[in-house]
């Protein structure tokens, strides 16, 4: 992201999010360097409730390793097999691996990266593109930001049924903040 961890939690809390949602919306990543992967966490806090989070275990302990070794055994796909410099059945795999990453995104299961990739796209695009991006994280991030207007907001008042559950919560915490009805 090229900026310190404490600067972009700083621009998230204060200079982005709407005024009605601000001192509400909370940020949080950390990383454990004692951990052997030294990977960490991140969490979305909302009135100090912790309601979305990401690690690197949860696409295993959920589920999906399993989900994705099941759909490559019944389309008979084999391991990636590395020949001189390159890896057979590479793209067979990588298909799978993104669909069932896509739906573990869907259920809210991602990892830091993900998050920090999608504040990285967030900051560095405008704020239409980011209210219709394909990424959830970056559309989470956009939902709350002050530059989303009232006519924008009530569009997305139709539009709240077609998202996953958990981006749904931010939709009605940003329309509900605006008092702004939705079905």
């Amino acid at each position: 992201m090229g900026q310190s961890w404490s600067g972009v939690k700083k621009e998230l809390e204060e200079n982005f999010i709407c005024d009605s949602l601000k001192g509400r919306v909370k940020y949080f990543i950390t990383h454990y360097h004692k951990a052997p992967d030294k990977y960490g966490r991140v969490c979305i806090r909302v009135d100090n409730k912790e309601v979305l989070h990401g690690n690197p275990y949860d696409f295993g302990v959920k589920g999906y390793y399993a989900k994705e070794n099941e759909i490559k055994n019944k389309l008979n796909i084999p391991d990636r097999e590395f020949v001189g410099n390159r890896y057979l059945y590479d793209k067979e795999n990588e298909i799978v691996e993104d669909m069932v990453r896509e739906m573990a995104f869907k259920d809210g299961v991602f990892e830091i990266y993900d998050f920090t990739d999608a504040i990285y796209e967030y900051k560095n695009s405008n704020i239409i593109d980011s209210i219709n991006s394909e990424n959830m994280l970056v559309r989470m991030l956009a939902v709350m930001d002050r530059r989303v207007g009232k006519r924008t907001l009530f569009k997305l008042a139709n539009e709240i049924n077609e998202q996953p559950d958990w981006l749904k919560f931010f939709y009605k915490l940003r329309l509900d903040a605006e008092e702004i009805k939705y079905k």
